[in-house]
């Protein structure tokens, strides 16, 4: 008796999420989450699991197998969160390549199934494939980057109506931060930001949800136009649970390390103000890591930025 279609494809989604599950175990259990093994390799590999069990018949129903993968990393994502193995931030990050290499994968292993008249040893050896790539790994030693997130706002009000603001942004209440994607993905938003002393050689304390704190060390001021900072962050005083391992500021693999305001005129009663971000990276994948990175910095600068911006407007109204 043949089996039914509908059996080998559960069967093969069954297979996939354990296989995968088992690989993001191994995977993390070697810190190496931010790999070409893990983010590349093993989503290809994914979508070669269910063509093992499927018949040459079974596959001549492609589309099935452009979308059986995404099945499979979906699961693997949720029990990979509610597990804890892995945290929202990361999972989002990743997504992307799971869902396109997963159904490029199973594209690709359905033709080499189809063409081979072999017994598809060649299929099944695949499955070593990203643990292989992981050892290869090892040997490679990540380079330290260094890029800079410029994100500018203009600012209904005077240059000197928006100077205090700049400085302190003091109990930022719910109703004033504007949602953005980076909340969507876990990222806690600011509370209050603090400066002690306006000058090189200030501090300003920065709190945000979930118990994150840290310092900006004042190291260049220019009253009324802008400053730059050094960002002060021990990655024990951040609660173990708030941020991925992968994301943490400070961490071994991402950090902001420095940062500035400036303020110009930008005609009669308007201001552009602009904050620079310069952040570390520290992985084998520097270009998509950097992606990701510029463009969570923008949106959550962009989200400090409109709270200055409502405050400074609101005193001109």
């Amino acid at each position: 008796m043949k089996p039914s279609r509908l059996r080998t494809l559960l069967i093969g989604l069954g297979a996939g999420v354990a296989y995968g599950f088992l690989a993001m175990l191994v995977v993390l259990a070697n810190e190496d989450g931010v790999s070409v093994g893990y983010i590349y390799v093993l989503p290809l590999v994914l979508g070669a699991v269910p063509v093992l069990f499927s018949t040459r018949e079974q596959l001549q129903a492609y589309k099935d197998y452009i979308l059986l993968p995404w099945g499979i990393v979906l699961t693997v994502f949720f029990l990979s969160y509610i597990s804890g193995f892995e945290g929202l931030i990361c999972l989002v990050i990743i997504i992307g390549p799971f869902l396109l290499l997963g159904s490029l994968g199973a594209l690709l292993f359905r033709f080499i199934k189809l063409r081979d008249a072999g017994n598809g040893t060649r299929l099944y050896a695949s499955l070593l494939l990203p643990f292989l790539a992981l050892l290869v790994e090892k040997a490679i030693h990540p380079v330290d980057q260094f890029h800079t997130v410029t994100t500018s706002v203009y600012v209904d009000a005077s240059r000197a109506q928006v100077w205090s603001n700049v400085q302190n942004v003091r109990h930022i209440r719910p109703g004033e931060i504007t949602t953005h994607f980076v909340h969507l993905m876990g990222v806690p938003k600011p509370l209050d930001g603090a400066l002690d002393y306006p000058g090189a050689g200030g501090v300003r304390r920065i709190t945000w949800e979930k118990g994150i704190r840290f310092q900006e060390r004042i190291t260049a001021w220019h009253d009324s136009t802008g400053f730059a900072y050094d960002i002060d962050v021990d990655p024990a005083s951040i609660p173990p649970t708030t941020l991925d391992e992968h994301v943490m500021i400070g961490g071994e693999y991402f950090d902001v390390v420095r940062g500035s305001y400036s303020l110009a005129p930008a005609g009669p009663g308007r201001c552009r103000v602009t904050l620079t971000c310069t952040y570390r990276v520290t992985t084998n994948l520097p270009t998509y890591s950097r992606w990701w990175a510029d463009f969570v910095l923008d949106d959550f600068n962009t989200m400090i930025l409109e709270v200055i911006k409502r405050r400074s407007e609101q005193v001109v109204s």
